[in-house]
C-alpha cells in the first residue's frame, strides 16, 4: 500500500475535496488547522496575521491499495489543480505539497 499526504493552504480545501469526488475517492482522513514553517512561511492558527499565507493547512491522508491503478491520475489532478494557482501568483510559492510514502496495515 502506499499513503498519499496532501498538505495544502486552507483556501483549497475544497477544490482537493472536489478532486476527490471527480476521481471516485470515497476514503480519506481531513485533519483542520495544521501549521508549520515553510517556502510559505509560518503557518499556523496563532501567528500573526501577515497575509495571504497566515491562515492555517489542511492535511489529506489518502490510503492507496496496491490495486489502486489511478495513482497517476491523481498525482496529475494534483499538478494540473497546483498549475492552475500558479499564473497570477506573482512568483510567490503555492501553498500545496503531496508526498507519496510506503504504508502498511498493523492492526
Amino acid at each position: 500500500m502506499k499513503m498519499l499526504h496532501i498538505v495544502c493552504g486552507k483556501r483549497l480545501e475544497d477544490e482537493i475535496l472536489t478532486l476527490f469526488d471527480e476521481l471516485g475517492i470515497k476514503g480519506y482522513t481531513v485533519i483542520h488547522g495544521v501549521g508549520g514553517r515553510g517556502a510559505t512561511g509560518i503557518v499556523s492558527d496563532t501567528a500573526p496575521d501577515t497575509g495571504p499565507h497566515a491562515s492555517t493547512n489542511t492535511l489529506f491522508m489518502v490510503a492507496l491499495g496496491y490495486e489502486a491503478t489511478f495513482l497517476p491520475r491523481i498525482i496529475a489532478a494534483l499538478k494540473e489543480l497546483r498549475a492552475s494557482h500558479i499564473q497570477g501568483h506573482d512568483d510567490r510559492a503555492i501553498p500545496l505539497k503531496v508526498f507519496l510514502q510506503p504504508c502498511e496495515i498493523i492492526m
